[in-house]
């Protein structure tokens, strides 16, 4: 099994198409209960972490990213829509 991981593991797969955010937050949510501790299911379930997740990250990051700057030059260039607000 382990020889196949790795073989796998070198195929230049992109790690962000094999594993969504989605799958990450199932993930947390299991460790959170089994391995990282020891709370109940329904205190970390994936919809409630998500939602967490989503109010803790800090729009000013958002700022920053790939994401943006592709929806900012799609933005541009297929004028009048618009998809985010303004940044101030």
């Amino acid at each position: 099994m382990q020889e196949r991981l790795k073989s796998q593991k070198s195929n230049n797969h992109d790690p962000w198409q094999i594993c969504c955010g989605h799958h990450l937050v199932e993930i947390l949510s299991f460790g959170l209960r089994k391995v990282l501790g020891s709370n109940k299911a329904a205190d970390v379930e994936p919809n409630s972490l998500e939602r967490s997740l989503r109010l803790a990250y800090e729009e000013i990051y958002f700022y920053h990213t790939q994401l943006y700057l592709d929806i900012r030059t799609w933005e541009s260039k297929n004028q009048p829509f618009r998809v985010l607000r303004n940044y101030t």
